[in-house]
């Protein structure tokens, strides 16, 4: 199942859906900033006609003799008022299976946050009732998420119509199997794997750390959904609770990347999916690592 390694860690993925061929204008950024970082987001973030694309996929890392999948997407069969995620039918589990781990060889599943589309795969639906996906796996919720979502808060938070019903779909059924455990902001599943704060693009929005031989990458979820992001912070692009968390939070992994090396790994980036900030004398980028 390897696409690359990260010191003694596996890391695979399976892919839901593909988003292509959206305008780069898209993100919100200004022309000239664009034009500015076109010499490194071509090929990959900037493509031809000035598009750029989106990838939904889970990742599964296994690790300390252990299988954590992260983020699993948005699921078949769920009403969404946005049409391309509405009613999906696609093979995500032949996909899933395909890298050689089974639904049942899965330790831990953690959701970086509770949209649509990084929970939707916790649960499949079964003779009319929402199943968790995974049985043998423990959940892990940052309980700060779980508690954004938790109906009983809905008037504390902005409503979001693209998430309506995620919760009793893809996070109740998992509390109601007793499989969810709901962790501390700072929580380590696995000696070489540790949840970290992410806060902004939700209230509980965490990443996932992982060192192991000397080497650390970060599961970022949606901290930032294009590298430009990195470079400018400010870049409104995607919903956020608290948007100074999102910019102190992209400052964060922009600056750990650029002076520790660290690998970054986010829900949405096209291939090669991850990357490293670099600064030379052309300024500061995103490049691309080679898998």
């Amino acid at each position: 199942m390897t696409m690359f390694r990260v010191g003694a860690a596996e890391i695979g993925s399976a892919l839901e859906l593909e988003l292509n061929a959206r305008p780069v204008a898209w993100l919100g950024a200004a022309s000239e900033l664009i034009e500015a970082n076109r010499w490194w987001m071509a090929p990959h973030f900037l493509e031809d006609g000035d598009t750029w694309s989106l990838n939904f996929r889970s990742w599964i890392v296994r690790v300390d003799d252990k299988v954590i999948v992260i983020d699993p997407c948005n699921g078949n069969g769920r009403p969404n008022p946005m049409p391309m995620f509405d009613m999906l039918d696609v093979p995500f589990l032949e996909r899933f299976e395909a890298t050689g781990v089974k639904v049942d060889d899965v330790d831990y599943v953690f959701c970086t946050h509770m949209h649509h589309d990084h929970c939707g795969w916790n649960t499949v639906l079964r003779d009319g009732r929402w199943v968790p996906t995974f049985p043998k796996a423990r959940y892990l919720f940052v309980k700060r998420e779980y508690d954004r979502w938790h109906p009983d808060n809905a008037g504390n938070f902005q409503h979001l119509p693209y998430n309506d019903g995620v919760y009793e779909r893809s996070i109740a059924p998992i509390v109601e199997a007793g499989l969810a455990d709901l962790v501390l902001d700072m929580h380590r599943p696995t000696p070489s794997l540790c949840i970290e704060p992410g806060r902004g693009h939700t209230d509980g929005h965490s990443m996932l750390h992982l060192n192991s031989a000397g080497e650390e990458a970060m599961f970022s979820g949606d901290a930032f959904h294009h590298p430009l992001q990195l470079i400018e912070p400010s870049i409104r692009f995607g919903d956020g609770d608290d948007f100074d968390a999102v910019i102190e939070t992209r400052r964060r992994l922009a600056h750990d990347s650029l002076v520790r090396g660290m690998l970054l790994i986010p829900a949405h980036l096209p291939f090669p999916h991850a990357g490293r900030m670099r600064q030379d004398e052309r300024g500061l980028s995103f490049q691309v690592t080679d898998i």
